[in-house]
């Protein structure tokens, strides 16, 4: 196992990239669910008579199908943060497991 430093594990490339890359990805994120979530509590404050419309002939009012699409959209977003993961993150976090010689 090789002796190295969490500041020299710091200086890494790889780790550089990887704080980048997760903290680009946390605002990036975090800011669509929060955009989708008070643009519904919005919706719902200020137009509550159109969202209370119903769709068609049938009881479905717009609210419900966009309090349901909101929901979905949050499934999305985890689906997407799960593949950028493994797919970016995981990879450069086992760059820096090898180079330091720590396995995972």
């Amino acid at each position: 196992m090789t002796n190295i430093s969490r500041d020299q594990i710091q200086h890494l490339p790889e780790y550089q990239r990887l704080i980048h890359a997760r903290r680009r990805l946390t605002w990036l994120l975090s800011a669509m669910v929060i955009l989708v979530y008070f643009a519904l509590i919005l919706s719902i404050a200020f137009a509550p008579e159109f969202l209370g419309t119903p769709i068609g002939s049938g009881v479905t009012s717009i609210g419900m199908v966009l309090g349901m699409g909101m929901i979905l959209f949050c499934f999305l977003v985890t689906g997407f943060y799960v593949y950028y993961a493994n797919h970016v993150l995981e990879p450069l976090t086992a760059t820096i497991a090898k180079k330091v010689g720590h396995s995972l």
